[in-house]
């Protein structure tokens, strides 16, 4: 059995920037170089000893500062959800909306706040005008949200869908680049791809796909799922018309929380899918006609705050040093066991923290299921297929001794 650490609920009076995360990594003693001292930030997060935890691409847990934060401000919710006690939240929301953009390095007026990257792809599939005859170009290894949506609405609007296949052993940026630029037809409306795919963890050029997408007239949506959280971004600078990004995975924050990017000079060409409470007022304008969803769990808001407090105290930098660091590390551990076929070339303009490893002949569901048992290892599983193996996808929690452990077990 695992040993469930004891968890606190009480939150301190002043839970800021110098909560205790904060202050640790700000203490000189605690830092070295500018580099946080991880196995301190290890403790911050309420894992059961003895838990190897690898599945940040699915949901990665919170730091106490987030969720000890959320619990305190929904506390104080339930105490008075006066209209009076509520009014707060509106100031809130402009303060994480300018957060988000100062993280993804955008603008505020182009930062709606959702419940996740599904209900933001969602929204662009639905939102975007589409005529019959139009295509929309998507990859088999878009999530479903971005490609069952996509489906949907190229049904109901006429338009023809074109899925691109993946080169899952590919070798060099080009070879994504192609497998989408030569289905790009003068039809092409609509070029939908994940950044980085949760299914094999390959890295699709953005930068590149949005150039494509401007000479061709047609919208590039990414779903920053896979990258928004562990890779320093900037949106501005990648050239996406939008994207979409959740809060509970690889940032570390509470669930049903996210963000969609929506480029300013695009932004009338998108309707919202959902109208509520003051469409036609002045909340219905802009981007913040998209968050018109009737009663939020305000207090999330709060979480959210906290969360970027976390991420700008460790910087975007240093994260993503720590994620390709231990990527890297496993993967090394991972291609040197007898059998294993690591997905990928390890390029890490193509790859990042998801890692997929195949044991041709192998009972993978079993081998799944006895690391499980043995270890309390948490991952992931594609039990068969072209893309089949067992998906490992550590974040700035993990350690290397914990890798060593799955090598050595494995």
């Amino acid at each position: 059995m695992l040993a469930r650490r004891r968890l606190s609920f009480e939150v301190p009076m002043e839970l800021t920037r110098r909560s205790l995360i904060t202050t640790a990594l700000a203490a000189p003693q605690l830092r070295a170089a500018a580099t946080p001292n991880w196995d301190l930030i290890r403790k911050e997060f309420p894992l059961k000893d003895g838990l190897l935890y690898m599945n940040a691409a699915n949901i990665a847990p919170a730091p106490s500062s987030v969720w000890r934060q959320y619990l305190q401000t929904l506390g104080d919710f339930q105490a008075d959800p006066s209209f009076q006690n509520r009014e707060q939240y509106k100031t809130l929301a402009e303060t994480v909306r300018a957060r988000a953009a100062r993280y993804l390095k955008t603008d505020a007026e182009e930062i709606a706040i959702l419940r996740n990257t599904s209900e933001g792809n969602n929204l662009i599939a639905q939102g975007l005008r589409l005529k019959p005859g139009d295509e929309v170009l998507i990859t088999a290894h878009n999530h479903p949200s971005n490609s069952d949506s996509w489906k949907l609405r190229t049904r109901q609007s006429g338009a023809v869908l074109v899925t691109a296949p993946v080169p899952i052993g590919a070798r060099s940026p080009s070879e994504l680049f192609d497998s989408l630029a030569q289905r790009v037809t003068p039809k092409t409306r609509v070029i939908a791809v994940s950044h980085f795919t949760n299914v094999t963890g390959l890295m699709y050029p953005v930068h590149g796909l949005a150039e494509l997408a401007r000479r061709h007239n047609a919208w590039l949506h990414v779903d920053g799922a896979q990258t928004f959280g562990w890779m320093n971004l900037d949106l501005h600078a990648l050239g996406m018309d939008s994207f979409t990004g959740s809060m509970h995975k690889w940032p570390m924050g509470p669930l049903e929380s996210g963000i969609l990017y929506l480029k300013r000079e695009r932004l009338e060409q998108v309707s919202p899918s959902i109208l509520s409470h003051g469409y036609w007022t002045d909340d219905g304008k802009g981007i913040r006609r998209f968050e018109l969803l009737g009663q939020r769990d305000d207090p999330r808001l709060k979480a959210m705050e906290r969360t970027f407090d976390f991420l700008e105290t460790l910087g975007p930098a240093a994260i993503e040093a720590r994620a390709r660091f231990l990527a890297d590390r496993l993967r090394k551990a991972l291609g040197n066991l007898p059998g294993a076929e690591v997905r990928g070339s390890g390029d890490p303009a193509l790859t990042g923290p998801v890692i997929k490893v195949n044991f041709p002949g192998k009972d993978l569901k079993a081998l799944h299921d006895r690391l499980w048992a043995r270890l309390a290892l948490a991952v992931a599983l594609t039990p068969a297929g072209e893309a089949s193996g067992i998906r490992f996808s550590p974040h700035i929690y993990n350690t290397p001794k914990e890798i060593e452990t799955i090598a050595a077990a494995l």
